[in-house]
């Protein structure tokens, strides 16, 4: 095996470690994530307007979201009111440990959320709070913004990215969803 001089492995060291520390921003914006000023969590809410729709037939299509978008709705959906017009639920997701120097993704855990629709007429809001890294005891995603922690890691802004991203994409399904009418069944037989 062939021996090479120290300053070659130092140079080679710092030039791997620099890849690496290269694919995990470790740039936090904390102003990019909404806080809630009163819980002071992470908080997705948007009221998302569906004009001449009637509350009866959005609280439908926001339980028929639930059970199409996830893959085990009755562990998701917690509580359902038509007359107070809300749907609950608790969701989760799988996040990933950034790429080692072979391109593997590991399993970093999953991330929990609460997800609230409000239903009225015309109109539903989300609610997206209470999320957390599914660990031994509650561990807020908040966490994950401190970078003066002592428990601190640079992996975090990437969970951060994927948490943002998944949750995006949820609510714009979501939305999308909840927008379209249902298909009109043809009686024609």
């Amino acid at each position: 095996m062939k021996k090479f001089p120290a300053p070659v492995l130092f140079i080679s060291a710092l030039l791997t470690s620099a890849i690496v520390s290269a694919q995990i921003n470790d740039k936090i914006d904390p102003g990019r994530f909404p806080i809630d000023v009163n819980s002071k969590l992470i908080t997705y809410v948007e009221v998302i307007q569906v004009p001449g729709v009637p509350v009866k037939e959005i609280f439908s299509r926001g339980l028929k979201w639930f059970n199409t978008f996830y893959k085990n709705p009755t562990d998701v959906i917690r509580e359902t009111d038509s007359l107070r017009g809300k749907i609950f639920g608790k969701a989760r997701f799988k996040i990933y440990n950034p790429a080692d120097k072979t391109g593997l993704k590991t399993e970093a855990g999953n991330v929990e959320y609460s997800i609230t629709l409000n239903l009225k007429e015309g109109k539903f809001r989300y609610t997206i709070t209470e999320i957390n890294w599914k660990k031994a005891s509650f561990y807020p995603v908040e966490r994950w913004l401190d970078t003066t922690a002592l428990s601190y890691s640079k992996a975090y802004s990437f969970y951060l990215e994927q948490m943002d991203t998944q949750i995006h994409e949820t609510v714009k399904n979501l939305e999308t969803f909840m927008k379209t009418p249902p298909a009109k069944k043809n009686d024609d037989w």
